[in-house]
């Protein structure tokens, strides 16, 4: 293979991470659309997770193997760069995007991640609260059995 042929391969493959970090970005959106429910939709939330982890793998693949292209073509790049400039301005400007919409994911991960510790503070305290109600209950029931079902008002006349 020549270094044109990695090259391209290099620039498919960029073009293809700058796509799964659009779906990303689209998935971050929906989740915090089901975060921002009053009520979390489990499946939902699930579906999206793993959909999102999905994208992680491919994109971990992806790395690896422009990583590999990269090793490949590192020297005849930098020995020729001029006669490459049209595919290193290529792969500079999707590599700009790439970092562009890794920076927009982090800030959307990182407000998804307050709502959903929100959420598990919110769901927490309802549980306790739950709990509360119940442990009050059941003390209440408890003392009531105690006393004794005798009569309070007993009419001692004859």
């Amino acid at each position: 293979m020549t270094a044109n042929n990695y090259l391209q391969m290099m620039i498919d493959s960029l073009s293809k991470k700058k796509e799964i970090l659009d779906k990303i970005i689209s998935l971050n959106e929906e989740q915090d659309s089901i975060l921002s429910e009053t009520e979390l939709d489990d499946n939902a939330f699930d579906a999206n997770m793993k959909a999102k982890g999905g994208c992680i793998d491919e994109l971990d693949k992806l790395d690896e193997g422009f990583q590999s292209l990269y090793n490949r073509v590192k020297e005849e790049l930098e020995n020729n760069k001029e006669s490459y400039s049209g595919e290193i301005a290529a792969m500079k400007t999707l590599i700009r995007t790439v970092t562009e919409l890794g920076a927009k994911i982090e800030v959307q991960e990182a407000r998804n991640k307050v709502k959903v510790e929100d959420m598990f503070r919110r769901e927490r305290q309802e549980h306790k609260e739950a709990k509360r109600s119940a442990s009050m209950a059941k003390s209440y029931y408890q003392n009531m059995n105690r006393l004794s079902s005798e009569p309070q008002f007993m009419d001692t006349k004859q």
